[in-house]
Order: structure tokens, then C-alpha cells, then sequence
């Protein structure tokens, strides 16, 4: 098979690194350009393809050099996946590219596949976005109102190894985060966000959400009530997507040991007194990052999705 060029920009920050260790087991791909604060090596020119694994004000300036090349482009940061007027709101920085928000698409292969193959540019998701929108976007009509969402991350999330004390940190309450809208927009509700850092945990999103059931679902028992919001999630998914819709047993309790290290998103749905509460886990450098970007990469290249994936 025919072999590309590929860059990475950021290549020794938590992503970059991440994407570059993926690409080493990656039959069809050579990185032949890489870029960071202290140096820059290879052609980017002969390069079908960039990652951006750069700060949203970094994002913007390397996005408009890139595509100008006609190299088509993988973003990282949050600088794209909103309009603009919404990104400078939440994010708090001016819009320097404004120009390529609408060429760009956003980057949740399960979502948005057949859009994403012929991108110039594609927004890749954050981490406890994706762990949110898998987890609730198919749920509209068995779900409503608000989603109050819990959210756990390893301390990589925040771009740190981890500390030797145990410290957990809670942060940007309710809808004061900046991925709130991003998760309200692709999950299709309003979120009130809680994301807590374990600075002695390396890495895992462990995503609790709560949200009351329709009327509909709330005439059924709580069992069956469950086995509607699993049914509706298994069918939303083919294998590719990974998403794994699983159940809790005296011999098996699932948690974030299952998908760390894995491109895999586990959820698990329980119902009580008319609410869900859905349990979403991933890792936050693979399925929240990186493992989803080279998922992007192989449809954008026309490989198969998941080649180099483990």
C-alpha cells in the first residue's frame, strides 16, 4: 500500500507525543516533519497531512500556514471546534483564523465519518467531550432536560506527569468550563460540568452523568427503563467506533484499567427513581486525543479506519 508523509506540530507535548508514539506502529505512515519550541526537523512540504498538536493560539497561526499549502490538517486544541463569536466567549483569546472555521469539521468519527473523509481541516474532539457526547448523543427522545455531568481525568489531562501526594482538584462549575459548549452543541443538551483532576493518577476519564428520563421511559420499570438506553446505545455504534456498552457483575466491576492504554470508550447505564446515570470511561491521550486523531488521519487518507490502532 502506498505510504504517506505526515507532521506533527507539538510533537513533544502529552498529545504530540502520543500521536508520534502511535505512528511508529503505523504500516503506512512516516512522519517526516516535526515541531516544537526548541526545534524543528524535516520537509513539511510532500506532507499529505499535520497534526496539530498545539496551544489554540498556536493552533490558529499553523492551521492558516498549512492549509495554505494545501496540506490538509488534524487540530488538536479547542480553536476550531466552535463558531467564533462562541470561542472567544469560552476560551477568552481573539479569533485569528476565523476564515477556516466553517471549512473545518468536526472530528468524531462515530458521528461524523463520511464529512470528515474529505476535510481540509478537522477539529478533533477534547477528551471529556467525547466521553460526554458517545455517551448521551443517541439518547435523544429517551432522555431530557438538563445533563448534570462528574467528571474525573488523570493528571495528563492537564499536561502534567503525575504528583506524589494525592490531591483532587475541582474546577470550573457548573457551566464555567470551556468545553461545555462543545459538549451542548454535539451532545445535543445543556451540560452543568464538573471536572475533577487526580493529580496522583496518570490518565482515565471516569465521566458520571445524571439525567432524567422521558415520560415514555419513565412508565417502564427501572430494569427495562435500563435495558432501553442500552439497546439505543449498542445500536448507535458499529464495531469500529469501539464503544462498548457493558453491565457490572459480582465478578467483574469495569473502570478506567479497561480502557487505558486502548483507542476503547466503556459505558455503563443504570436507572433509579426516574434518572439515568450513565458511567463513560476512555483515556483521556488515546480515545480523548490522539487515538481518535490517527482514527481521523486513516479516513482522511482512505486507510482503514483503525489501522495502527491497538
Amino acid at each position: 500500500m502506498k505510504e504517506f508523509k505526515v507532521g506533527i506540530f507539538g510533537d513533544t507535548g502529552m498529545v504530540g507525543a502520543t500521536i508520534d508514539g502511535i505512528l511508529k506502529n503505523h504500516s503506512n505512515v512516516q512522519v517526516a516533519f516535526r515541531k516544537n519550541s526548541r526545534r524543528t526537523e524535516g520537509k513539511l512540504e510532500g506532507c499529505s497531512l499535520c497534526f496539530l498538536a498545539t496551544k489554540d493560539s498556536e493552533s490558529m497561526r499553523y492551521a492558516g500556514e498549512v492549509c495554505d499549502l494545501g496540506i490538509r490538517a488534524i487540530d488538536m486544541s479547542g480553536a476550531f471546534r466552535l463558531s467564533k463569536r462562541d470561542f472567544e466567549k469560552w476560551y477568552g483569546i481573539p479569533h485569528t483564523a476565523p476564515r477556516l472555521i466553517e471549512k473545518a469539521v468536526y472530528g468524531m468519527p462515530a458521528m461524523y465519518r463520511k464529512q470528515i473523509k474529505d476535510a481540509a481541516l478537522v477539529a478533533n474532539p477534547g477528551c471529556y467531550p467525547t466521553s460526554v457526547i458517545l455517551a448521551l448523543s443517541p439518547l435523544k427522545g429517551l432522555v431530557e432536560g438538563d445533563a448534570t455531568v462528574v467528571a474525573t481525568s488523570g493528571n495528563s489531562g492537564a499536561r502534567r506527569e503525575i504528583e506524589g501526594e494525592s490531591n483532587d482538584i475541582a474546577y470550573s462549575y457548573g457551566t464555567k468550563h470551556k468545553h461545555t459548549p462543545e459538549m451542548h452543541k454535539y451532545a445535543g443538551f445543556c451540560i452543568n460540568f464538573t471536572p475533577i483532576v487526580l493529580r496522583s493518577v496518570f490518565k482515565g476519564i471516569n465521566a458520571n452523568i445524571r439525567i432524567k428520563l422521558s415520560d415514555a421511559l419513565c412508565a417502564h420499570t427501572d430494569n427495562e427503563a435500563a435495558a432501553a438506553l442500552e439497546d439505543r446505545l449498542q445500536s448507535a455504534y458499529c464495531p469500529e467506533d469501539l464503544v462498548f456498552v457493558e453491565r457490572d457483575s459480582p465478578e467483574k466491576t469495569w473502570g478506567t484499567k479497561d480502557v487505558n492504554g486502548t483507542n476503547k470508550m466503556i459505558v455503563k447505564v443504570r436507572v433509579d427513581s426516574g434518572y439515568a446515570y450513565i458511567c463513560s470511561m476512555l483515556d483521556n491521550l488515546v480515545k480523548g486525543a490522539a487515538g481518535q486523531a490517527i482514527e481521523n488521519m486513516n479516513i482522511m487518507l482512505g486507510l482503514d479506519r483503525l489501522i495502527g490502532l491497538t
